[in-house]
């Protein structure tokens, strides 16, 4: 930790993010006070006292939700996306056999055509 002194009028710090008015004195870790003395901010003090600033991250309250139930819906879910999917294979399938099928018969339906105008001529 660092004790530096503001010198920018303009900063507003801490978990709150509250403005640190000129002249003030806070302790902050050490990445933050070399930032902020490299940008003219702060200058480092050598004065014994200061306040001492804490950069908080507020974490998600505990989940009050069963999560089980939503376990067993995931699990639902997955299952059925599961059988949607093999039934769609299934009939991606079934419609190609049948299109193979259809071309079959209507490549047999020319070669007899052009069978019979070889006849006619």
């Amino acid at each position: 930790m660092a004790l530096v002194e503001i010198v920018a009028n303009n900063l507003h710090a801490g978990a709150n993010l509250r403005k640190l008015e000129v002249g003030s004195v806070v302790e902050v870790d050490d990445a933050t006070a070399q930032r902020w003395i490299g940008t003219g901010k702060a200058k480092e003090t050598d004065k014994k006292k200061g306040e001492k600033l804490s950069f908080e991250v507020a974490t998600p309250s505990a989940q009050t939700a069963d999560l089980s139930g939503l376990q067993k819906q995931h699990a639902d879910a997955l299952a059925q996306i599961e059988k949607l999917n093999a039934d769609a294979e299934a009939k991606d399938k079934a419609h190609a056999d049948a299109l193979a099928a259809e071309k079959k018969r209507a490549d047999d339906a020319e070669a007899a055509l052009e069978e019979l105008k070889k006849k006619v001529k």
